[in-house]
């Protein structure tokens, strides 16, 4: 069986909410550089823990979980950008260690900041307060009433809508960890872009010595000197498929949970 690993990416993408899922490998980079791993005898849907045992990742169907202490939740599909869930849970995983000063329940500040300093525009709507991008075509919302299910970021995506959902009990700073990534460029093939969102992006080409930044560049590599065939690796689900459904037209309320229209 070949260990080729995947062309590297050739371009940095803005803004990465519309830049497609990319090629990042979240399960293996926490299995090879974070040291999670899958117990023995887990349960179906358990894919990975944290070295420290207080951080879980799980998959049903196309839904990702990340669970902490006190049992708050980050749910994500596999449409959203990888980056962003790549980021909060590294993000979990340092204040698991003791690296990351604070623990309060999700309030968006911080987040709100961020966004609104790149351009994004805050407002209420519907008994939702949203920050929104220019495009329109990604949001940060959140009731304005309780009960408060939490923060959620959500943009267009090839079919339908990606989503990264938060606990009401979800610690601000993995909202933080989330927004920072999602404000960055990202590394990308150009037929990794969406059709649909290439004349919306801003693609330039990623100079060949950075070529292997990043998770992307690491999770290529790695597998190209085949990592993966440690006994440490060798069970990790492989990458998912992009998901065979039917195209749907953009909008924030997403599949599961009804959201207002920012535009």
């Amino acid at each position: 069986m070949s260990t080729a690993a995947p062309p590297r990416p050739d371009l940095l993408v803005r803004p990465a909410h519309l830049a497609g899922p990319g090629e990042t490998d979240i399960v293996f980079l926490l299995a090879s550089e974070h040291s999670w791993f899958r117990p023995f005898n887990a349960p179906a849907d358990l894919v990975l823990i944290s070295p420290q045992e207080g951080l879980a990742l799980t998959r049903q169907a196309r839904q990702w979980t990340v669970a902490g202490p006190g049992g708050w939740t980050v749910r994500f599909c596999d449409r959203a950008p990888a980056e962003v869930p790549y980021a909060l849970i590294t993000a979990a995983q340092e204040a698991e260690t003791g690296h990351t000063a604070g623990a309060g329940p999700a309030t968006g500040h911080t987040a709100t900041v961020l966004l609104m300093a790149s351009g994004w525009s805050g407002f209420n709507r519907d008994g939702y307060r949203l920050v929104a991008a220019p495009d329109r075509r990604a949001a940060l919302s959140w009731p304005d009433t309780a009960p408060d299910p939490g923060p959620v970021l959500t943009a267009a995506a090839r079919t339908g809508v990606w989503t990264v959902e938060f606990s009401r009990s979800a610690p601000d700073y993995l909202l933080t960890a989330a927004t920072a990534a999602l404000l960055r460029p990202v590394p990308r093939q150009a037929e990794q872009i969406p059709e649909q969102f290439r004349h919306l992006v801003r693609a330039t080409p990623l100079h060949p010595d950075r070529s292997g930044d990043g998770p992307v560049g690491r999770t290529a590599a790695a597998r190209a000197h085949g990592i993966a065939s440690h006994p440490a690796l060798r069970y990790l689900p492989p990458p998912s498929p992009p998901p065979a459904t039917p195209t749907v037209h953009y909008s924030p309320a997403g599949p599961a949970r009804p959201r207002p229209d920012p535009r």
